[in-house]
């Protein structure tokens, strides 16, 4: 099964502002369970999903030199 990086970082975003907002208290995602205290595990997950999506859409990573 393929993950949908955009759906799940979508989620992310969602749970780290409901968090910062104070709306929220905790937030499930795919039956995982986070709270304030998971916000700095929130925030890896959201630059681990961006950078696979920029991988996925070809604007990530290294490039290699080309002499001119």
């Amino acid at each position: 099964m393929a993950i949908d990086y955009a759906a799940r970082l979508a989620l992310v975003q969602a749970a780290i502002n409901g968090l910062l907002t104070g709306g929220m208290q905790s937030y499930e995602i795919e039956g995982q369970k986070v709270t304030r205290l998971d916000l700095g595990w929130l925030s890896k997950e959201e630059a681990r999903l961006e950078a696979k999506l920029r991988r996925q859409q070809g604007r990530g990573g290294f490039r290699a030199a080309v002499p001119r």
